[in-house]
């Protein structure tokens, strides 16, 4: 034959107000709740958040184990839940384009070919020895002298325009 065991019982109210011994278990009739008493402890101790966790209190070294090349985040408008993010959900929240200099060595990154944009000459640290090493605009700019007899007399105007003299 089994035994019976009897816990205390009351309304919620009575035991917010009431002191158990250490150990004792009261059962509230009303809400359904289970508490355990301390001897000193108004009302005990619900017997649920003994067992629960409180909301975030738990570590990343607690957290399961997940697949490897996997992501946690929140790419939510709010507060949520920790999500497996996708590999396109984790670009859009970086901001990054599919395949992004993924396989560009730093050399093609670092290379002037390959930037695009504008940018003014005085924030170039070299840029006076670039243009001194380009043949194309020192051929371009170099000084041109004129000898005697380098100018046909055809070429040149002959009317000078002072404007009105006042």
């Amino acid at each position: 034959m089994s035994i019976q065991v009897q816990i205390r019982q009351g309304l919620a109210s009575e035991n917010a107000t009431f002191v158990g011994a250490e150990g004792e278990l009261v059962y509230t009739t009303d809400t359904k709740d289970l508490f355990v008493h301390d001897g000193s402890t108004l009302g005990g101790t619900p017997v649920g958040s003994l067992a629960s966790i409180a909301d975030d209190s738990v570590t990343f070294a607690k957290i399961e184990e997940i697949p490897a090349n996997t992501i946690l985040g929140n790419n939510t408008a709010g507060s949520s839940d920790i999500l497996e993010l996708t590999t396109a959900q984790t670009r859009t929240l970086l901001n990054v384009a599919d395949g992004a200099t993924a396989n560009s060595s730093d050399a093609t990154l670092l290379a002037r070919a390959n930037h695009t944009g504008t940018q003014t000459a005085s924030t170039i640290s070299d840029f006076d020895t670039e243009v001194a090493n380009n043949t194309a605009v020192v051929a371009n700019t170099a000084k041109v002298g004129l000898t005697n007899g380098s100018v046909d007399s055809d070429k040149l105007s002959t009317t000078l325009d002072f404007g009105s003299i006042a």
